[in-house]
């Protein structure tokens, strides 16, 4: 008997083969017996082990007003993308880099890029698009009313900020951080929860109006009385990045589709291309403008010494149509209901038709009207060097009510979740209901415009200094 030594898959296998004995047991031809093959044992074959996923990291979204999570929000890091859930939670991939970008967009917020530093958690705040106030007036058309954010008397002051100059106009807010410039020409970027300065720059020696916010562009567009240009500035730490000379400038711009449109004391209005930092157009008006523009549609709408009301083609500086309001305008006009609403110092508030500049009807005050109008359901408020706020129907300007703000009222009377607010000579500001005219709470401190803020805090603007409050009962 012989072995014989095979391998199978692998495997050593022994065969086992006959001997033929010639002459053993008789003299026939014997076949000799083969044992049989023994059964090749079974052999499994592991499958490689699958790999660890890979690391990641979480990016918790939260609301920038409430601090409440954002659900749905889309988070891309490096080009892994994923959905915040209902905690505000997305995780991703954990990025290789030690620095990376992280964007992070939800419908109705205003996008948000930053870079971020390695680590396994990151908190990013978005804020809503509908809650800003990025521009005097609170809107283009400078109605002087803001719906969106819901924030009710009685405050309570959480910080309170001095300036160190006077604020005749208030500051204007975009994500979380207030800009406001004071009469001596510094801009201050202020977080509106604590009240601390981020960064300020002196931009000039004499500033009358509030910055304007381009977002696309992360920049805001200020104008200056002296040296008499106007500024980009950067958000993110106040720099500037190029100015333009248009002389003497005290009405706040307003801008659509990288457009700056504002007026000046020379009595040219510019339409500001702030890409190429130089004007589309420029319109030569001859009076002295102090009224910041108001843009409805493709009509700019503003008023000037002369006492005349002027709508400009906005694509084209050329004028639609010229009317009258009595005397010098010094305020801004707001535009609602089809009507335009001009302060005349010395006439009164004139209600000219938006689309032909017809004289709609005119309420003399037989005082001084410096006060900037606001519009708001159906009716138009305004306040007098006499001291007294009115509330007026749009259509007929019908006075409904009056009431006392306990002194000259000089800048804009606003309107926030329906509640008035005037500001007066008599370092006070006021809030009424809207309807009737019921005195729901007073602050202390006041001189020009009132407030402004966001959907988490209001701004209280005194003749120096500004507060951060908000509601002592939240609903």
């Amino acid at each position: 008997m012989t072995f014989a030594r095979h391998t199978y898959a692998g495997v050593p296998v022994v065969l086992l083969a006959a001997l033929t004995v010639a002459g053993c047991g008789g003299g026939g031809d014997d076949e000799g017996d083969v044992a049989a093959l023994p059964r090749a044992p079974d052999v499994t074959v592991s499958a490689p082990a699958p790999a660890p996923p890979p690391p990641q990291m979480t990016v918790r979204v939260v609301d920038g007003d409430s601090g409440k999570p954002v659900r749905g929000a889309r988070v891309l890091v490096s080009g892994d993308a994923s959905r915040s859930t209902s905690t505000g939670v997305a995780r991703v991939a954990e990025p290789q880099h030690h620095r990376f970008r992280v964007v992070v967009s939800a419908r109705g917020y205003e996008r948000s890029t930053r870079v971020d530093r390695a680590g396994d958690r990151a908190q990013v705040r978005i804020w809503r698009t509908a809650t800003q106030w990025p521009m005097y007036g609170a809107t283009p058309a400078r109605t002087q009313v803001h719906s969106a954010i819901k924030l009710r008397p009685p405050f309570k002051p959480i910080w309170h900020r001095k300036l160190h100059g006077l604020i005749e106009f208030p500051a204007v807010v975009w994500q979380g951080v207030a800009y406001v410039n004071n009469f001596h020409g510094w801009l201050r970027a202020i977080n509106v929860q604590t009240g601390r300065v981020l960064w300020k720059r002196r931009i000039g020696s004499l500033i009358a109006a509030s910055p304007a916010i381009d977002p696309k562009r992360n920049i805001l567009v200020t104008t200056t009385m002296e040296p008499g240009y106007v500024y980009a500035i950067s958000l993110a730490n106040g720099k500037v990045k190029w100015r333009y000379n248009t002389g003497m400038a005290e009405p706040s711009p307003v801008i659509r589709d990288g457009v700056a449109y504002f007026g000046s004391t020379g009595g040219n209005v510019y339409a500001l291309d702030l890409d190429r930092h130089r004007p589309r157009w420029v319109f030569h008006g001859g009076v002295k403008i102090t009224s910041s523009p108001a843009l409805v549609g493709h009509r700019l709408f503003f008023g000037d010494y002369a006492g005349r009301v002027t709508a400009l083609n906005a694509r084209s500086g050329k004028v639609i149509w010229r009317g009258s309001a009595g005397t010098r305008v010094y305020g801004t006009v707001a535009v609602s209901h089809g009507r335009v609403f001009a302060p005349s110092v010395f006439s009164g508030l004139s209600a000219l038709s938006a689309r032909s500049g017809r004289l709609l009807w005119r309420i003399p005050v037989g005082v001084y009207l410096y006060s900037s109008p606001a519009v708001y359901r159906g009716r138009v408020y305004f306040g007098t060097y006499a001291g007294l706020v009115y509330s007026a129907d749009v259509r007929n300007g019908r006075i409904l009510w009056s009431r006392s703000a306990g002194g000259a009222v000089s800048g804009a009377v606003q309107i926030v979740d329906g509640v008035v607010y005037a500001g007066s000579m008599g370092s006070r500001i006021t809030a009424w209901s809207w309807r009737g005219g019921r005195h729901l709470w007073t602050f202390p401190h006041g001189r020009y415009v009132p407030v402004s803020g966001n959907g988490s805090v209001l701004l209280m603007h005194g003749g120096g200094a500004i507060w951060g409050v908000v509601p002592k009962h939240r609903r």
